[in-house]
């Protein structure tokens, strides 16, 4: 199946498609400043489109999507509902078992979310993040751009998490957060079929350890 047909029969969803991609470690300086204020301009409207779609699926008012921590649990049922596997096209299937089907099943991909599934763990990446900000003040959006090497260098992500070495308290690191790119994984829980509805919930309550004392 082409990628058009791919798409024509995915769930039906508006897409937020970033103008410079996803290739961060190939932007410039400029650019991912661009990509970050774009990002931040972006989040209202994802947040709407995304809560009313949600309350409209769910036959809920969409008050009860209110950037709370409970609302996430909410958010997540949805998605579960929502969000459709596809088969790995075939060639890409080939290409895994010539390059590491030495290594054995495990690491050949048959199946994945589609790609408006991957789209939609965006918007909801972004939900996660500001129920953070709303709920504590020393989290923000923001970005780093070192050490280069960083998973999450250039991403936008989330910033005032910390940790502390409880030997020594006065040594504290800051731990930044990308939402979007850990609920990449949890959401590819659904292909394993490992998946709970209170798995973005504990993704918020885990991170919660990392909050600085008030």
């Amino acid at each position: 199946m082409d990628s058009f047909m791919r798409f024509v029969k995915d769930v039906k969803y508006d897409l937020l498609v970033p103008p410079l991609g996803l290739e961060y470690s190939k932007m410039t300086p400029k650019q991912v400043r661009e990509n970050f204020e774009w990002f931040i301009s972006r989040i209202p409207e994802r947040i709407e489109y995304l809560t009313n779609r949600c309350a409209q699926d769910l036959n809920i008012t969409v008050n009860e999507l209110n950037l709370s921590p409970d609302s996430l649990k909410i958010i997540w049922r949805w998605f579960l509902k929502t969000a459709r596997i596809e088969k790995v096209p075939k060639e890409e299937v080939a290409k895994l078992e010539k390059n590491v089907g030495h290594l054995g099943e495990h690491w050949i991909i048959r199946e994945q979310l589609t790609v408006t599934s991957q789209f939609i763990l965006r918007d909801i990446g972004m939900y996660l993040g500001e129920t953070f900000i709303k709920n504590h003040n020393s989290i923000r959006w923001d970005y780093f751009m070192r050490p280069q090497n960083e998973v999450s260098a250039r991403k936008p992500v989330l910033l005032g998490f910390v940790y502390i070495d409880p030997t020594d308290k006065s040594q504290v690191t800051s731990l930044p957060f990308d939402p979007i790119g850990l609920l990449e994984y949890i959401g590819h829980k659904i292909v394993s079929k490992t998946q709970k509805e209170t798995d973005l919930y504990e993704v918020y309550v885990e991170r919660l350890k990392f909050l600085p004392a008030d």
